[in-house]
């Protein structure tokens, strides 16, 4: 089916996207009410019911949001099987018609009990946070792993672990599999590299965990000096390297390039973003265990509910789903079932584990600063490590 038909399907329902009896939220009688803000452009792509581009595929920007909002869909499907009590309303947060701060002030959301939310940059970041502490919402911020300008919010919660909370938990990772050994840390000229550097650093320094054995080696972009990293392996022996840097194009030639070398054993612990890059599992790396880390594991952790959802998926819209498809429906099901469950109180029952489909999300509440009287933010810092080598997953910690 194309993208172009699926989207047709989306627009039919597009128009007053409420599911479910209306209610309020405070009267526990009554069906609980969530909002779920996802980046759909709607208006990008149609005017009114009438498609105004001229092309059958649809832009690269619409389908993350197109694919969580059908996650999300078949999330709605469930609950209204399970004759759930709930109203749903889903929101584009791209609309041009009325802008999102307007949106998030407005009556519309009185008496919602949860936001479900795409971010897609900053200052939709401080919106949301602003109105979840404003209106004592729990916020979900469904796939945007930042949390920059937010303070003091225990309202705000980060799904999609960010960047620092990666750093150390791959950090925590190599001390418990890799702490007796000699790492070589890769990384090139950058100031998140810098970052990744000084970070580890100063984890090293922590007088309440053992330091890792870090040799930091800087290849240039060009990698003409790639031979320094050749002349830190031992061949007697398994070598880790550790890539501190993010940029894909680099953490692929440097694992392409231990490799190419038969001689060495290796395994490259990287950054999040290994998730992402697909040329990894194939033969130019298949010499090399790759390992990283990621909130989101769906195919391996309930292989019952996943094959289920994509036989439906498949039936609905003749494709295989996709992570997106996969995080819509699981994060729509299981904070609407804790809002059902805890009501008023799901502020401080979100780390709940019923209603588990896939992910045990672990809910740390995180302080900046360790003066702040309320916690800045609540953030997922369950990860889990894939390790794998020429496409085939060897084990998942």
């Amino acid at each position: 089916m194309s993208n172009f038909y699926r989207f047709l399907l989306l627009v039919v329902v597009i128009a007053g996207l409420t599911f479910q009896s209306s209610g309020q939220y405070f009267d526990t009688s009554k069906p609980v009410k969530v909002a779920v803000f996802i980046p759909l452009y709607a208006d990008d792509v149609f005017n009114g019911a009438s498609y105004i581009l001229d092309k059958a595929n649809l832009p690269k920007n619409v389908l993350p949001g197109l694919e969580f909002y059908n996650g999300v869909m078949m999330a709605i499907d469930s609950l209204n099987e399970e004759g759930a009590r709930v109203e749903i309303s889903i929101y584009d947060t791209k609309q041009t018609t009325q802008s999102l701060s307007v949106l998030l002030r407005s009556s519309e959301l009185n008496n919602v009990g949860l936001i479900i939310a795409g971010i897609t940059n900053t200052s939709e970041l401080k919106l949301f946070s602003d109105q979840a502490l404003r209106r004592n919402i729990p916020l979900i911020s469904a796939t945007y792993p930042n949390y920059v300008g937010v303070s003091q919010n225990p309202y705000f919660v980060v799904l999609n672990s960010s960047f620092q909370a990666h750093l150390q938990g791959v950090f925590k990772h190599m001390q418990r599999y890799y702490g007796s050994q000699n790492i070589v840390a890769v990384t090139r000229k950058g100031p998140t590299e810098d970052f990744v550097k000084n970070y580890f650093t100063t984890l090293n320094k922590s007088p309440r965990s053992t330091p890792l054995k870090l040799k930091w080696l800087t290849i240039d972009d060009a990698f003409s000096n790639i031979a320094l990293l050749q002349k830190s392996l031992d061949s007697t022996k398994n070598n880790v390297v550790f890539v501190g840097s993010p940029l894909e194009t680099f953490g692929l030639n440097v694992v392409q390039s231990l490799s190419s070398n038969e001689s060495y054993r290796a395994t490259a612990i990287g950054m999040p973003t290994w998730d992402n890059i697909k040329d990894l599992d194939k033969p130019k790396c298949k010499n090399v265990e790759i390992v990283f880390s990621t909130p989101f594991l769906y195919y391996s952790q309930n292989p019952g509910l996943s094959s289920l959802l994509n036989k439906r998926y498949k039936e609905k819209y003749y494709s295989r789903p996709s992570d997106m498809v996969f995080k819509g429906f699981e994060m729509t099901y299981h904070f609407t079932k804790l809002l059902d469950k805890h009501k008023n109180n799901l502020v401080n029952n979100l780390s709940d584990k019923s209603y588990t489909l896939f992910n045990q999300f672990l809910l740390q509440p995180i302080r900046l600063k360790t003066a702040n009287p309320k916690p800045d933010f609540l953030e997922n810092r369950k990860l889990y490590f894939i390790k794998k080598q020429a496409g085939i997953v060897k084990s998942i910690i």
